[in-house]
């Protein structure tokens, strides 16, 4: 079962979430992330337990949106997808990107984040 939102927020940020098997939650950012937009980015992270951030389409992540992203992974169990420079850049320069998982596309990040099995089914 797929399930979309879609947010639009006149700051210039925009996130989908999606539901895949597992309860793994797929959220699809573009935009940018900075002061202006970090609200929209903290609602994105709080959509659930087991998150993939895909942030390929995100042109620029700022010191709160790393902030964002390390106080998620305390909280969920996340892969971040990371595809322009600059993301990277802003992950690496802060050293986020030695504490957050790290992957090239969604489906190595999906591929990472073990399902849980269904109640009262054998793993």
């Amino acid at each position: 079962m797929n399930c979309f939102r879609t947010i639009d927020e006149p700051s210039g940020l925009t996130f989908t979430t999606t539901e895949r098997p597992g309860g793994i939650r797929v959220v699809t950012l573009v935009g940018d992330i900075d002061a202006a937009t970090v609200e929209t980015f903290d609602e994105a992270l709080a959509t659930g337990e087991r998150l993939v951030v895909d942030l390929t389409r995100v042109a620029f992540l700022s010191c709160a949106g790393v902030r964002s992203l390390l106080e998620a992974n305390t909280r969920a169990q996340l892969a971040v997808v990371v595809g322009g420079h600059a993301v990277a850049r802003s992950l690496e320069a802060t050293g986020a990107d030695v504490l957050l998982e790290i992957h090239p596309r969604v489906g190595a990040a999906l591929a990472n984040l073990t399902p849980v099995p269904e109640p009262g089914r054998e793993a």
